[in-house]
């Protein structure tokens, strides 16, 4: 009960720490296909070198009668690919991308303004991200705080949150750890969730042997709290572990195996979060997905796990919205979007409904945001893996169609979805074939639609 009325209190408050965060600026540190399942946020991302297309682009296209697009290019004056993982209700975009410096370009968070006074105007982090544990990270919330990570002073990633023209915060790892990513932050701005990673120096010690990951991954929410210093309110941000129970000992779910891979990807105002643990042996995956609720009678939250689908071995939960509706895939040598909804007013019974695909042959299909009003976005893959931005919907369990995005492959964003109908996310185009026939892709381009 504590901590739902301490949710309620941040509620009402969000708007007070979002002006306190803009007036306090002295006391804060400035500035082919996907893995099935990702490699998420133990290993470091790495891009090909990329041909530079200097300028920015605000193309403004109609795809059909009811829907608009923004063809938005890349970071102006040198920025080669960029892609879009978020969006908040005033239109405000994040994602990463490619931003000129002097003798290169580096990568950072990035974002975009699509209507207002200033529509069009890319922004960015102003710190480096060296391109690791981007692309999936990140999110924005409607008081315009965004979370992602940076390049920590360790030579590490570091959950990082931060604000256009205000400076940021370091969130940083658990004690005793090594790196930290800030993967989610909810509508109101006052629960970031992610991982914190402590690497395992010792071979002996690796949970899965020498062929599984050699870090642990623990799940993470940071909340906001006001402190005075002199007179004066700062924002500081505290880290709490989530808990696994005993989800991830060895043989708890799969023979053999260590869940030793966890973290929150996604959370709404209520404190609810969505995330799985995983871990790998080589080739071989394992995941579960996972729901977090607050717990009644004491502060911090309970881990359930969320029912599998027959057919599949595996799921993973990746966004979650007020009415606690959660959207992933299920998976296994494939994979199909996924909703759970509560079955119980608590929320301890869960129904998981398995969507439907684009296409008449699924491949690897997944739904990755939803909004408050049941609109679902993720992408769906055909017979040759290309992938197409798709949209669902809650209310209409048989609804499946593509976003319209432009390119020969899109997806949406992680969260990439607002409550006026607009969705974000990625395109590329075909630019040639290989010896083999294979198509060639240009570089990543940042897109929105509005399809209502």
């Amino acid at each position: 009960m504590k901590t739902l009325i301490r949710c309620f209190w941040l509620l009402l408050c969000f708007g007070f720490i979002s002006s306190v965060w803009a007036q306090n600026q002295d006391a804060m540190m400035r500035p082919g296909r996907l893995l099935s399942p990702r490699h998420r946020m133990t290993t470091l991302l790495s891009k090909s070198k990329m041909t530079a297309q200097s300028g920015t682009y605000l193309a403004f296209t109609i795809a059909c009668d009811k829907s608009k697009t923004w063809d938005l290019g890349v970071y102006p004056k040198g920025g080669t690919w960029a892609q879009l993982n978020g969006i908040n209700d005033f239109g405000v975009a994040m994602g990463w991308g490619d931003v000129p410096i002097e003798g290169g370009t580096e990568t950072r968070m990035i974002g975009i303004s699509l209507f207002g006074l200033k529509a069009g105007q890319w922004f960015d982090s102003g710190l480096s991200s060296e391109e690791v544990w981007a692309g999936e990270a990140g999110g924005i919330s409607n008081t315009g705080i965004i979370v992602g990570n940076i390049l920590g002073p360790n030579g590490n990633p570091e959950a990082y949150a931060w604000m256009p023209s205000h400076g940021g915060f370091h969130l940083g790892p658990l004690p005793g750890d090594d790196a930290s990513g800030a993967w989610a932050i909810n509508r109101s701005g006052t629960f970031i969730v992610g991982a914190s990673r402590r690497m395992i120096p010792n071979p002996a010690d690796y949970p899965n042997g020498p062929n599984g990951p050699h870090a642990w991954l623990t799940p993470v929410v940071w909340t906001p709290k006001v402190v005075w210093n002199n007179g004066r309110p700062t924002v500081k941000w505290e880290i709490h572990a989530l808990p696994i129970d005993d989800l991830g000992t060895k043989g708890k779910l799969f023979t053999d195996i260590t869940l030793n891979l966890w973290g929150g990807y996604g959370v709404n105002d209520f404190g609810q979060i969505a995330g799985d643990g995983y871990t790998y042996i080589g080739d071989n995956w394992y995941e579960i997905a996972v729901v977090w609720n607050p717990a009644n009678h004491s502060r911090g939250w309970e881990v359930q796990q969320l029912p599998m689908a027959d057919g599949f071995a595996y799921n993973e939960a990746l966004a979650i919205n007020n009415r606690g509706e959660i959207v992933g895939d299920v998976w296994e040598s494939l994979a199909a979007p996924a909703l759970w909804k509560k079955d119980s007013e608590d929320g301890t019974t869960w129904k998981l409904t398995v969507l439907p695909d684009l296409n008449q042959t699924p491949m690897w299909d997944v739904a990755t945001g939803i909004n408050e009003l049941g609109d679902i976005v993720g992408y769906c893959q055909d017979a040759d893996w290309v992938q197409q931005a798709t949209r669902w919907n809650t209310h209409d369990l048989s609804f499946v169609t593509s976003l319209g995005f432009p390119g020969d492959t899109s997806w949406a964003g992680f969260g990439g979805v607002n409550n006026l109908g607009f969705a974000v996310g990625v395109y590329q185009k075909i630019v040639s074939y290989d010896d083999d026939g294979n198509p060639i892709y240009s570089d990543p381009q940042a897109v929105a639609v509005r399809f209502r």
